[in-house]
């Protein structure tokens, strides 16, 4: 039997994940996939295709759930922890795609072709006041930020190319690219106001001059400082979509189907794409360059920072206590032994000064973030020379900027990825809204909107809480701390609707303006405050199952 590393607490009585484990549920899914688009003729359904198809998919979903509670990943925690979520979403979203839509629904997501439009870039006013912008935004370009030279683009009065749409190329199916670069130069105007033409290494003739060379000298640096930190535009488009109107018929075109199907967490390129990747027709179209200028000067500058901050808390305040319990828990751990070992665990995570809780808690955050974006680019960056194939097609993983975000409600729903989006729609924000409307007697077309929100958070408490517990001996008990994070928030997401719409209305019966110039300053620091608090529920869990301290590389 192989022994897992020391700090590893799989369920008991699971064993080391093989290779024919980790196969069997995602190929099973595959190939029911193939027999789920109608055949041709649509109206012809044999018995036979449709007894196959359910029956894969039932033993693929089965298959699925199974995984986090008979496997373990003996020489990782966090793989083992993904073994969780991989394992119920993908059980989830079997469910989901053959007895939720297709047979108790009747839908089968259909193909969306996307086209895309040269435009002329006309950068989205930011006033200020917190607003989501209406225009796309997303965290490697697209929107003024203090990272772009706004103030020499505002002197550039320049006449900016390809006004008027350009068609793109045409492809068999899914995104269609322009055939244009859309991106300035982002050469310098000589005679544009406020610019020189003397040359920054000609002699000054008198004080003055020497001042204004001076003060030149330190724009220009600023200048090109300001551009290698932003890198290269993506190219600003018009996006529309399009329904296709028939399923694949050919057998080829329905394995290419079903491969993009069980490979689309968020659906792009069907009928079931999330929100975050529905969007206003103006939009950006990220580049290689621009990719990977984002990784080099963004993602890993806050991963490698985040984990140094992660790896000395560790260090410093954790390590001591925690390596000194090690032990094998196959051979000498009893019950009792695991949860006193995870309660002390506990204690010690809370015995750490606040400061250092809050600091190791957004450091974990960051860190997930930055992890998310960098996998996300890679494989951008590694299928782009399939485009316009819609595997090849990765819109922006996080669509507003987080200092932009004003609310809880907008950290989930623009600052956070949507990777888990349809799963939680399906088994939360649905039964959400279902149970508001029966209880409350709200007609179909009346707002949901605390179902919602609570189906959503809970479905995603239940998700995480059944992930981490696969490496915390399966205890709920201890497991509770991540579901606990996800209510909170959701309760959060609540009471801030509410307390909004109450201040809205005081102000409008005193006649004042709705929105005030310090409402989105409030609105930073109460998301920030609420996550970052309530995130310590989700630390102190990551202190426990000893995912803090592989991090730690210890």
């Amino acid at each position: 039997m192989t022994q897992p590393r020391p700090s590893l607490h799989p369920i008991p009585g699971t064993k080391p994940l093989t290779p024919a484990a980790a196969i069997c549920p995602p190929l099973l899914y595959y190939i029911a996939l193939l027999f789920l688009p109608p055949a041709p003729p649509p109206d012809v359904r044999p018995r036979l295709a449709k007894l196959l198809r359910y029956t894969l998919a039932l033993v693929a979903g089965i298959l699925f759930f199974r995984l986090p509670l008979a496997y373990h990943v003996p020489q990782s925690i966090g793989l083992t922890y993904q073994l969780g979520l991989v394992g119920i979403y993908g059980g989830l979203r079997v469910l989901d795609a053959f007895f939720i839509s297709a047979w108790w629904i009747g839908r089968v997501p259909k193909r969306v072709t996307y086209f895309h439009y040269a435009r002329s870039e006309t950068p989205t006013p930011d006033h200020g006041n917190g607003d989501v912008l209406q225009q796309r935004e997303w965290t490697d370009g697209g929107v003024k930020d203090p990272y772009h030279h706004s103030e020499r683009a505002n002197l550039r009065k320049t006449k900016s190319r390809g006004s008027s749409p350009v068609p793109a190329r045409k492809s068999g199916s899914g995104s269609k690219t322009v055939g244009m670069n859309g991106r300035s130069n982002g050469a310098v105007n000589p005679s544009a106001p406020g610019a020189t033409s003397t040359p920054i290494n000609t002699p000054a003739l008198s004080s003055g001059r020497n001042t204004r060379r001076q003060s030149t000298t330190a724009e220009t640096a600023s200048y090109f400082f300001s551009k290698t930190l932003a890198g290269p535009k993506p190219i600003p488009v018009y996006e529309t979509a399009k329904t296709d109107e028939d399923y694949p018929r050919t057998f080829l075109d329905r394995a290419s189907w079903a491969l993009e199907l069980e490979l689309s967490m968020r659906g792009q390129g069907f009928t079931w794409t999330t929100a975050d990747v529905r969007h206003t027709r103006k939009t950006w179209l990220p580049t290689i360059g621009n990719r990977i200028h984002s990784v080099a000067m963004h993602v890993l500058p806050v991963q490698l920072g985040a984990w140094y901050i992660i790896s000395t808390v560790y260090t410093k305040y954790l390590a001591s206590t925690l390596e000194k319990d090690d032990y094998n828990p196959f051979a000498t751990a009893t019950r009792a032994s695991v949860a006193y070992k995870f309660t002390r665990q506990g204690e010690l995570f809370d015995s750490l000064p606040i400061p250092i809780q809050l600091l190791l808690t957004v450091a974990l955050g960051a860190f997930l973030m930055s992890a998310f974006s960098l996998g996300h680019s890679i494989f951008a960056v590694m299928l782009h020379p399939f485009s316009p194939h819609p595997l090849a097609f990765f819109p922006p993983l996080y669509t507003t900027r987080v200092w932009s975000l004003t609310s809880v409600r907008k950290f989930w729903s623009f600052g956070w990825h949507r990777l888990f989006a349809r799963v939680f729609l399906v088994w939360g924000v649905w039964p959400g809204e279902w149970l508001e409307r029966k209880l409350l007697g709200k007609r179909a077309n009346q707002p949901a909107d605390v179902g919602k929100v609570i189906g959503a958070f809970g479905s995603s408490a239940l998700v995480h809480a059944f992930s981490v517990r696969g490496v915390l001996a399966g205890r709920w008990s201890d497991a509770a701390g991540e579901m606990r994070f996800f209510l909170l928030n959701g309760a959060a997401v609540v009471a801030e609707g509410v307390v909004q719409r109450l201040v809205k209305n005081g102000r409008r019966k005193l006649g004042w303006s709705e929105k005030m110039w310090y409402d989105a300053w409030i609105g930073r620091l109460w998301w920030f405050g609420a996550v970052v608090w309530s995130g310590r529920e989700f630390a102190r869990g990551w202190v426990k199952s000893g995912l803090v301290r592989e991090m730690a590389f210890r």
